[in-house]
């Protein structure tokens, strides 16, 4: 089974449009998927155009940002960490449907489900 940390960070990645975590633990801290990476699956699934890209981009960078910065501060306290990287996804997830198309959104909102119930499977 994973740890506590394990599972926030495995949130943490599937959060991003619903990505697929590889899970590789080094000294027991998974690796993440790397924005162009993340960038890269969004631009396929969703058909982002060029200047959709950019600023999504520009959004995950951000949400990267703040989630180290996060889970840095409140490494003392779990529920803490969690709590604040809930409300970033909530923000990120926000910021990045306000760049997209209505079937985008659509599209947005079912990789957001089946992540959800993949993760509900583990």
């Amino acid at each position: 089974m994973f740890t506590s940390i394990q599972q926030l960070i495995i949130k943490l990645v599937l959060l991003f449009g619903g990505l697929i975590l590889l899970s590789a633990a080094v000294q027991a801290q998974p690796k993440r998927i790397p924005v162009e990476k993340q960038i890269q699956i969004l631009r396929d699934k969703l058909k982002l155009n060029d200047e959709q890209s950019k600023k999504i981009k520009t959004i995950l960078e951000d949400q990267h940002e703040e989630t180290t910065a996060a889970m840095s501060e409140n490494r003392s306290d779990h529920q803490a960490m969690l709590a604040a990287v809930e409300e970033i996804t909530k923000r990120t997830d926000k910021r990045i449907k306000k760049n997209l198309t209505e079937p985008q959104v659509k599209m947005y909102d079912k990789m957001i489900k089946d992540r959800q119930t993949e993760m509900g499977n583990r």
